[in-house]
């Protein structure tokens, strides 16, 4: 199944609002809610159980100038044993001036024999701001499926007004990559990245400077400068850990005393 999602917003000098909108199966994307900011909330809903071998997905966002937009989904997204095939997909993000998006869908759960694609593309411009992450799940742990998927490769390039910023290029092959052994997940089972930029430098280094040190057994953050941005990375033993404390993150920076004077 080729599903594909295309989205554009627009400010109409109060909120952000849907300018554009197309989906085709199994993509269905319904009004956006709105929280006391003004935030736009899009969740985008999938009509499969998961994603399978030959489906190649697409998803396409346009955020417009001044708008304030958080993307999300329903659930795990879960990639089924493709048999020899191969599941793919692709993202498209464009931020512009002035406008802010969230982009943090749930963590991606892996099956056993499953070989998945994705290549994303994030534009944005100075004076934007991106937030954006990515949790991969091993598989079902319970299930006994620890690393049990074939191969798992996601690569993301943020760009800065043209200029690449940030790229983080994940490949996940048990095969081929001694990936129980250190300098890999040592021990942890789930991993994600997270992407900040804002023109606020005041709020950045906070985000860098924050205390990321928990208890040994829970999700372990750590924080580093790309160019012009944040980069987060996160090992945890489950995928709802490090969702939530990215979301906690993410919150922080949105509930923030508005710092930009369209807001």
């Amino acid at each position: 199944m080729n599903g594909r999602l295309s989205l554009s917003t627009a400010f109409d000098g109060q909120k952000t609002i849907t300018e554009d909108l197309y989906f085709a199966p199994p993509f269905k994307v319904y009004s956006p809610f709105y929280d006391h900011k003004g935030w736009a909330k899009y969740i985008s809903m999938c009509g499969s159980a998961g994603v399978l071998a030959g489906d190649e997905n697409e998803i396409k966002l346009f955020v417009g100038e001044n708008c304030k937009a958080i993307f999300t989904d329903q659930g795990y997204q879960k990639l089924f044993n493709t048999n020899g095939g191969v599941s793919k997909q692709s993202i498209k993000l464009v931020v512009r001036k002035n406008a802010r998006l969230c982009y943090m869908p749930h963590p991606i759960m892996t099956f056993t024999g499953c070989e998945h694609i994705s290549m994303g593309k994030v534009n944005i411009t100075e004076s934007s701001e991106l937030i954006f992450s990515e949790i991969y799940c091993c598989g079902r742990t319970a299930m006994g499926e620890e690393f049990g998927l074939k191969r798992f490769r996601s690569r993301t390039e943020i760009a800065i007004d043209g200029r690449a910023d940030f790229i983080d290029n994940t490949l996940i092959d048990p095969a081929a990559l001694p990936i129980r052994q250190k300098g890999f997940f040592e021990g942890f089972t789930h991993t994600g990245f997270m992407y900040i930029y804002t023109p606020d430098k005041t709020m950045l280094e906070s985000i860098y400077q924050a205390d990321y040190t928990g208890d040994p057994d829970s999700a372990q953050l750590c924080a580093t400068h790309t160019e012009r941005g944040i980069a987060i990375r996160a090992l945890g033993h489950s995928g709802e850990e490090i969702f939530d404390a990215f979301q906690n993150i993410a919150e922080k920076i949105r509930t923030e005393k508005q710092r930009i004077k369209y807001c």
